[in-house]
């Protein structure tokens, strides 16, 4: 047969393939890394969780410095949680450090309670006065102790507190009726507890019912000669539900009380203490309280 008729092969066209499979390849590394999408302007809805959680500190912060409910409760609206004091407890309770779990907390309750009449002690990093804003409707603070004289005007050096009075306490209404506010609790145990492998000297405060069980979200108020911080039992479950503890400097003189009513307890300070090898530390302070 004549070669000229004879069919020709026809090779696969793998130049297009090759071609589509750069063109991915390209594609992919110009989106990726040279020319990355950018986004702008997004509602905070489509954010992820880690970043919606950053979202709620900042605005509860700002709200913790401004007192502006309206503002934050705009803001955390754009997240669009259906339980939007649910979402700040629950962040609260998995926050890393205790200031940011207060603020938190504190915004949740407003949130709740719009009527609660906060009282806010303004303090900076470096711990001034505790000079208290009172509502019309609040009562004067009946827990500092009788030397305490603080003109608002007045700026006076004073000893940093540690990491709890370095944040600023918002004290208000509990959300709900916390009938643990108005109960008279009384000192059941005091003790010095020295323990070597504490990296703080603390005040570590246990609330339980008549019946022995421990009472979470009982409010426990410190004041010292330079302030005041409020905070609440309930924190630790891992160690007990009526269990908070307070961060003391050593040299400062306390007072403690559970709840509106509960007994005063004054004249608290860290004690030294000396481990096996003679080497000294600051101890710490147990108090239980019983309601009757």
């Amino acid at each position: 047969m004549n070669s000229r008729f004879q069919k020709e092969r026809r090779q696969p066209p793998y130049y297009l393939l090759t071609g589509l499979l750069l063109g991915l390849a390209i594609g992919f590394v110009l989106t990726m890394v040279i020319l990355p999408v950018q986004y702008s302007n997004v509602p905070p809805e489509t954010l992820n969780s880690t970043d919606k959680d950053r979202y709620r500190l900042m605005i509860a912060m700002a709200f913790q410095s401004n007192q502006d409910l309206g503002r934050a409760s705009a803001r955390l609206g754009l997240l669009r949680d259906d339980d939007i004091a649910g979402q700040l407890i629950q962040q609260s309770r998995r926050s890393q450090t205790k200031s940011d779990a207060q603020v938190l907390l504190n915004l949740a309750q407003v949130i709740q309670n719009p009527l609660a009449q906060p009282i806010v002690s303004s303090q900076s990093t470096d711990e001034s006065p505790a000079n208290e804003q009172v509502s019309s409707t609040s009562s004067p603070v009946e827990t500092m102790l009788p030397s305490e004289s603080i003109d608002e005007t007045q700026s006076t050096a004073m000893t940093p507190q540690p990491t709890r009075q370095q944040s600023t306490a918002i004290v208000q209404n509990s959300p709900t009726p916390n009938l643990s506010l108005d109960l008279p609790f009384q000192l059941t145990e005091n003790e010095i507890i020295c323990n070597a492998s504490y990296s703080e000297s603390l005040i570590q405060v246990e609330v339980f019912d008549t019946e022995g069980e421990p009472i979470p979200d009982a409010r426990i108020t410190v004041t010292w000669s330079t302030g005041q911080d409020t905070f609440f039992t309930g924190f630790y479950p891992e160690i007990s539900l009526g269990y908070a503890d307070f961060t003391m400097t050593p040299g400062s003189i306390y007072s403690v009380k559970v709840g509106n009513i509960g007994e005063m307890i004054t004249n608290l300070t860290a004690s030294e203490c000396t481990d096996d090898f003679e080497n000294s530390f600051w101890g710490s302070i147990y108090l239980r309280f019983d309601a009757p």
